[in-house]
Parts: C-alpha cells; structure tokens; sequence
C-alpha cells in the first residue's frame, strides 16, 4: 500500500539547519514545545489546525492552532500570541512591538535521534492507538521506491518542511551518503562525502553516526543536515581525517565554510594534556548533538578493543566551523562509543565511556575518565569536565569489558520525587543506573540512587532505555539481549536465551523506587556465541496518542536468534502498560543492532541496510 502523509506547514522561527554526526538542536525539549521568536504581525490568519497548541506570533488571539495549523503570514513585529483552543482559527497580528512568541507546536519533525535533546524517543502520534497497532502492515510503496547503497548503521530523520514544502527523510549510508526520500518513499537528493580510503582500521566503513538537523533556517530557506563522515586527504589515497559537513536540507549543497576538518592538527588541552586527535585509531558511532549552536561529535576505537585509542569528543562551532575543540580521557580506552549519541538539558552534553583499554583488558591504576556518566561543558576551544559519576566497582568492569558507553544517557524528570531530575543509562552488564543529573556521584565513585540489576550475565546490554508517561505513572523501556534476566514477573515468559524488551515503573519519592512490570521477547540481531557475547538487540522508541495515553513501544527484532551473523528484520509493537504483543510482523531484511524505529504521522520508520522500511495501520 502506497505510504500516504498528508502534511500541512506549521509555524516555526526562522530557519531549519540539518546537521549529520550528530544528535540534537540546542535545548531540552519536551514534544511540541519549541521555543518561539518575538512575535510577528500584522500575519494572516493562522488555518485551523487538527488539534490544540500554542502559538508564536499575533497580537490577539494565536494562531496556527493545531497540531498541523498553518502559519499566519509575516508582517511587522507584533506582540506575543497566546495560547490557542484546539482545532480553532489562528487571529491575525496586530503589528504592535512584542516580546518572545509562545512555544510552537510540534510539526512531526524528528531533528535528531531520540527525537529530542533528553533522548527520551517519546513521540505523539494520535492514530497509533493499541486497537489500530493490530491492523499494521508494511507500506510496499514506500519500502519498494527508498532503497540506497550500503549499510545503516545510523538512525532515520524527518524534516518536515524540504524541497517544495514537502517532507524528507534522512538517511545516512555506510557508503558515505546522506539520502534523501519523500513521504512516498522516492528519492530526492543524494549528497556523496567522497571516499573514504584505502586503510580503515575499523569496521564497517562510511558513515555509521546519525545526523542531527537544526531548526534555523540558511540562507537559502532551509535548514542544514551536519554530518560526519571518514575521508582521504586525496581520492584513491589512505583514510586520514573525518569531516563535518553542514549541507543544505533543498539540495545537499554545502554551506560556505564547511567542512570542518577533524584531523591531527585538533588537540585535546584538558587536565593538562597536549594530545593529538589520531583519526585513524579512532570510530565514529555516536549520534551528533547540536547544543547553543555548537555541534559535538564522539570517538573510540575503530571496532571493538583493537587498537590503543582514547575516548574523544569533539566541539564545532556552527557559526565559525575553524572555531574547534576537544576533550579526551585521560588514560588510554575510555571510548566514546554508545550510538545514541548524548544527552543535553542545554548545558553541554552528557556522555557515557567505555573501558580502560592500554592493549589489554586490566584495572587502571586510577580512575582516569573510563566507565563514567560525564557532562563536558564549555565553549569549543575550552572543553571541560563539569561533573562526572562512576561506580564504586568500575575498576572491575574494566577488567571484565563490562563498558558504560554501551548505553548512552537518557534524561527524566520525576514530578514529586527528591531530586526530580535523573541521568539514566545502563552499563553492558546490565546496571541500570539513575543518578542525580543535578549533581552525578560522589568524590571517589559511587553516589548513585538506583542501580537495578536486570541479567545475570555479562555483555547483555547495549542499548538506552526511552520513557514515556501514562495515567498509572512514570514509565521506562529497554531491551536487554540475554538472560537470564532478574525481575521479571512470575506471569513472564521471557526467554532467557534471546533478548526481551523489559517495562519499568518509577515510581516518586524520597529516593525514587523502580520496579520491573514486564518482560517480552522480541530478538533482536544474532551474533557468533563467544561465552558471554552473542545477542545484539536494537533500541526502542514509545507513543502514545496524546502524551498519555495508548502507549506503544516499538522495536525491531526476529523470530530467532539461531543463526549467527543475521539482523533483525521484524518490527514489534508492544502495549507499554502490560508488555503484551500487539503486532509483530513486516520483513525489512538488515536491520542492524543498537538502531532505532522513528514515529511519523502515523507511521513507523526504520533503516536497515539498503533501504527504508515504514510500517502503519492499514
């Protein structure tokens, strides 16, 4: 069936900027509530929208209601538009001078993987109930015309508003190619970052991060798609340096002054190093993040520990791309791996590492950054750790590789609960840590408020959790690749030998209480058996049709996990109150581990190698 968006514009201030090697615009967003510009006016009368929001600009009334409203026009400065009944008649501007506009609505755009800058991957989407989640199938259309060259290692995007006013999704390739499609699937513009060089020392090649879009528009109207891909200083020649790419969301043009060269002249200045970026023992899986205007891009090692490396993050400043600095762990390893990239609340980001790695797998000889939570704040040329928290035990986990930069961090706030905000990410031995995101641990390790034991065994976790909230609470979900696992209910019947997707209540208080609701199996991608390594699964995305109600939490997966070396190819949808499966089916061949579905206008999107595949209510 032919995949059908409809798609009306909606207002937003200024200008749409696509960034790929990372994750996120600047700011801590919750869904639909992107802060507006001073208001304009006199502005035509904002069309009646699908549903309640609030608005930017006018002097009356606001305009641009709905969920898909169409903006008023612009006009002279106006006052500041207030909030809109759902579905009603934007006003028109008045023209008087005014202050900052209200928050926009939220056009269906996802900008950067996890959706928002707290990684939380909740998306609203209205026509995914749980009784139409039983009726989805596959959209042949779309799944037959987005096809592409090469491997996705990296999650889609949607912009809402591309060439001709028309939606695009994003899609970066292995090939080195950022891809672009319409909501029918066909193709759009392809953009070609040149070779990437003989001499790769990791695996696979090509772009393997996510790209992140930012929502301010270039000089040519649209917005800009920064992206990070390894190259060769000349074609034909060996991989020596990555770039930062900024290029046009119309046509793939690049801006004036990118790329951004991210070679051995960077050097890492904090806590009294003098250390060169070395490209060539360094990979690049992280989603990019895009936080007040400057663009951070993680490094580690080039597949696996097989190289001295160190963890590195890198800072681009938007507005001057030879503005450009870097912090890295102090000892060697530490790798800054997870391929959710980081997390923000508006300042700097906040990180996960990996392992102490010096060529073999042993405890260091102090903590020197590995298997830390970290926020690294700072502009570009002054990269700095502004708090850190690591177990007590991290020294053990780095000599069982049991890495925190498996997992990247996601943000949660706890109304009534003492802190009321928390950085949550899970270790690869499968701890579940909260920590307070105010203030991460303690001088010498240890400080954190929950860790939650969910397997057994080691290497089980890889991936980061998501949230959403209903009316019976707080709610996290996260797949875990092997038992056997710890918490499920009795009534569960997880099997221990494949990876299940586990649902999580936090419940308020002084601390916090998390406590496990379900388990379900879902697969995931197989891998050769090697003792405590062998399941990759892929990480979860939740909706709900209002903020609260009917979640779902999606996933890709298999039917089995006997084959090794397979990828997941089915897409799962599972009721986020009581874990039960309620759909479980499409076949989109190459799906790899740690990637993630997107939610769009009613529609679920996820890459797998070659192409796009979309699922919906038919």
């Amino acid at each position: 069936m032919a995949m059908n968006f409809s798609k009306t514009s909606v207002t937003i201030a200024g200008l749409l900027t696509l960034f790929a090697c990372s994750t996120s615009p600047s700011g801590n967003q919750n869904p639909g509530t992107v802060a507006g510009s001073a208001g304009v006016g006199p502005g035509a009368a904002g069309a009646v929208g699908a549903g309640g929001g609030t608005v930017t600009a006018g002097a009356g009334a606001g305009g641009g209601a709905g969920a898909f409203g169409t903006a008023g026009a612009t006009g002279t400065a106006g006052s500041a538009g207030t909030s809109s009944q759902a579905g009603s008649a934007g006003q028109a501007g008045a023209g008087s001078s005014g202050a900052a506009g209200a928050p926009v609505v939220d056009d269906g755009s996802v900008l950067e993987r996890g959706k928002r800058p707290s990684r939380d991957g909740n998306y609203v989407q209205p026509t995914l109930t749980t009784a139409a989640a039983a009726k989805v199938m596959p959209d042949a259309t779309f799944n037959t015309n987005a096809a592409f060259t090469g491997q996705m290692y990296s999650s889609p995007l949607y912009l809402a508003k591309g060439p001709g006013g028309k939606g695009i999704f994003i899609a970066a390739t292995t090939n080195n190619d950022v891809k672009t499609f319409d909501d029918t699937g066909m193709p759009v513009w392809t953009r070609n970052f040149g070779a990437f060089g003989a001499g790769t020392t990791f695996t696979p090649k090509g772009i393997m991060s996510t790209p992140v879009i930012d929502p301010t528009l270039g000089a040519d109207g649209f917005a800009t798609i920064y992206a990070c891909a390894p190259v060769a200083a000349a074609a034909g020649g060996q991989f020596d340096h990555y770039e930062l790419h900024a290029i046009s969301a119309k046509d793939g043009t690049e801006r004036s002054g990118w790329p951004a060269k991210l070679d051995g002249t960077i050097k890492a200045t904090n806590d009294g190093l003098n250390r060169a970026f070395t490209p060539t023992t360094q990979g690049q899986r992280p989603a990019l993040s895009l936080v007040n205007g400057i663009v951070y891009v993680g490094f580690g090692g080039p597949y696996g520990d097989l190289a001295v490396y160190y963890g590195w993050v890198i800072a681009v400043d938007t507005k001057n791309p030879t503005t450009i600095g870097a912090w890295s762990t102090r000892l060697a390893g530490g790798a800054v791996w997870a391929s959710g990239g980081f997390a923000s609340d508006g300042n700097g980001v906040i990180i996960t590492t990996g392992n102490y790695f010096p060529g073999s797998f042993t405890a260091p000889p102090s903590y020197g950054d590995s298997e830390s939570i970290i926020r690294l704040t700072g502009m570009p040329s002054a990269l700095t750790r502004g708090d850190a928290y690591y177990p007590l035990r991290y020294r053990q986990m780095d000599t069982d590789d049991q890495d925190f930069a498996s997992s990247s961090v996601m943000l949660l706030n706890v109304p009534g609960a003492t802190p009321p905000n928390y950085a949550v990410a899970v270790s690869k031995d499968s701890h579940l840590y909260f920590v307070n995101s105010a203030m991460f641990g303690t001088m010498g390790g240890g400080g954190e408020i929950i860790d939650l034991t969910l397997s057994s065994s080691n290497h089980s976790a890889r991936v980061s959790p998501v949230s959403y909230t209903t009316a019976s609470g707080i709610h996290i979900a996260i797949t875990v690749d092997r038992g056997p696992y710890m918490g499920c209910p009795a009534s569960s019947t997880a099997d221990p030998a494949m990876a299940v997707l586990m649902g999580l209540t936090v419940t308020p208080g002084s601390p916090i209480m998390v406590t496990q609701n379900w388990c379900t199996t879902v697969g995931g991608q197989a891998m050769t058996d090697q003792g405590t390594i062998k399941n990759r699964s892929g990480s979860p995305t939740a909706t709900t049709t209002d903020g609260k109600s009917q979640p779902i939490v999606w996933v890709a997966g298999s039917m089995s996990q006997v084959t090794a070396g397979t990828t997941a190819n089915l897409l799962y949808g599972i009721d986020g109150e009581t874990g039960a499966v309620l759909y479980e089916g499409g076949n989109c061949a190459g799906i790899r581990q740690w990637t993630t579905p997107i939610a769009v206008k009613g529609h679920i999107v996820v890459g797998g190698d070659g192409h796009l595949c979309s699922w919906s209510p038919q």
